[in-house]
């Protein structure tokens, strides 16, 4: 029974799936004992009387795999480095602003500064001559000739400044690190003034000057040529931040174009910093009454040099688009100063009343600021022009003037209270390659 059951049931299936394939492949008689399966059915008799026609036609050869093609070029480009292949004929490409502004492993920048250099608000006066002059109906009235150096003279004077840059890397905040050397200078600010007495009591050196010493009292005539020059070079490290990612814009005409995205941009920048201002003072006077019968001529010279090497730390902060930029920078540090200061007078010719002369050095601590605004016009990709205001602050230095003193044998210690102030335009043009 337990046979014949799934005997019965094999012929109804085979009967019912006339016109199907057979997909098993076939068996031998099973053999056990009667827990065993039962034999397969043997799909090669003609149980219907027909068989249904091959899938595959006989005269056709074997199947055989698709042959592998050739291998396609894989996506190896890079969105920060060359333009990705998948879209090298596509415009405009999906790459950073950095493409086209800013191009370039070095950079250098050429400005021609003009500068106005200020030293002291009133100036320093060093002689002067007072006269009452009376007439009616207004009176008496005080008439002075004035030999002054002025602060904020001669004015205006061109400098140079020159700046050589190299690239260095580039990090995952798309900020470029820099190395930055810069020279600033070249320029001489110089005053000469002539004076002669309008009185037969001649001129008199300022009591802040001369004190109670003998010195160029009663000279009929003085002049003075004081000169300044400052020149500096500076070793930046900067860390400076770019433009965002371009913007693809559709057009009216519905073509696509590639538009730089206006960024906020900042840098911060670390570095040393030498500054060299020296000065020169030649102080003149001549018919100076050494006796009651002898007039005879003096002489003042003073060298100054301060040498100021520190450490500075700065900043900026800028809006830049696709074709101009503007940005304000600021720096400041400490320095140490290394004071020089040569300085002769004399008193007469023959009959010399007073002389000293001063060759001393001392070490001081200076502070040194610079800011600016600075707007670009971009030309092409790695060319600009550039137009700024600047401002550079220099305190605690030895000034020339400061050092006139009549101290007979000459003063050894230095007056390192001056301060200059550097503020003006500059204009020049900046390249990348």
């Amino acid at each position: 029974m337990k046979i014949f059951n799934p005997l019965l049931l094999g012929l109804v299936l085979a009967l019912a799936s006339r016109g199907a394939t057979a997909q098993e492949t076939l068996s031998g008689p099973l053999t056990g004992d009667g827990g065993d399966l039962p034999p397969a059915v043997d799909l090669s008799n003609d149980y219907g009387g027909e068989t249904l026609p091959s899938v595959v036609d006989e005269g056709d050869s074997p199947l055989e795999p698709i042959a592998a093609g050739e291998e396609t070029e894989g996506f190896d480009g890079s969105i920060l480095g060359q333009p990705m292949h998948l879209l090298e004929q596509c415009t405009p490409y999906f790459e950073s602003s950095g493409t086209w502004l800013q191009r370039g492993f070095w950079f250098t920048e050429l400005d021609y500064v003009a500068f106005n250099r200020s030293w002291e608000r009133k100036g320093l006066i060093l002689a002067n001559e007072e006269r009452v002059v009376t007439t009616n109906p207004i009176g008496q009235y005080i008439v002075q000739n004035v030999l002054q150096i002025g602060g904020s003279r001669p004015g205006m004077e061109g400098v140079g400044r020159v700046k050589l840059g190299r690239f260095l890397f580039r990090d995952v905040s798309n900020r470029d690190h820099l190395l930055e050397a810069t020279w600033l200078g070249g320029g001489s600010w110089q005053q000469a003034v002539s004076l002669d007495a309008a009185t037969t009591n001649g001129l008199q050196v300022s009591n802040f000057i001369d004190r109670v010493n003998e010195s160029f009292d009663g000279a009929r005539s003085m002049n003075y040529v004081y000169d300044s020059e400052m020149n500096s070079g500076e070793l930046n490290y900067t860390v400076r931040t770019r433009m965002s990612r371009d913007q693809l814009q559709l057009q009216p005409n519905g073509t696509w174009v590639r538009a730089a995205n206006p960024t906020k941009t900042y840098s911060y920048l670390a570095g040393l910093r030498y500054i060299d201002v020296s000065e020169e003072l030649d102080w003149n006077a001549t018919e100076i009454p050494v006796t009651n019968v002898l007039n005879e001529s003096g002489f003042y010279t003073i060298d100054t040099e301060n040498r100021l090497l520190g450490t500075q730390m700065g900043g900026s902060f800028g809006y830049e688009t696709a074709r101009w930029s503007i940005t304000a920078t600021a720096k400041a540090g400490g320095y140490w100063n290394r004071m020089h200061l040569k300085s002769a007078f004399q008193v007469g010719e023959t009959t010399i009343v007073n002389s000293g002369e001063t060759d001393s050095t001392e070490d001081n601590l200076s502070f040194v600021g610079e800011a600016g605004l600075l707007t670009k016009w971009h030309l092409r990709p790695n060319v600009s022009l550039r137009a700024g205001l600047d401002l550079l602050y220099i305190e605690s230095v030895a000034l020339a003037p400061f050092q006139a003193n009549f101290i007979p044998g000459g003063y050894s210690a230095i007056a390192s209270g001056g301060d200059c102030v550097y503020m003006g335009g500059s204009v020049g043009i900046e390249s990348y390659w």
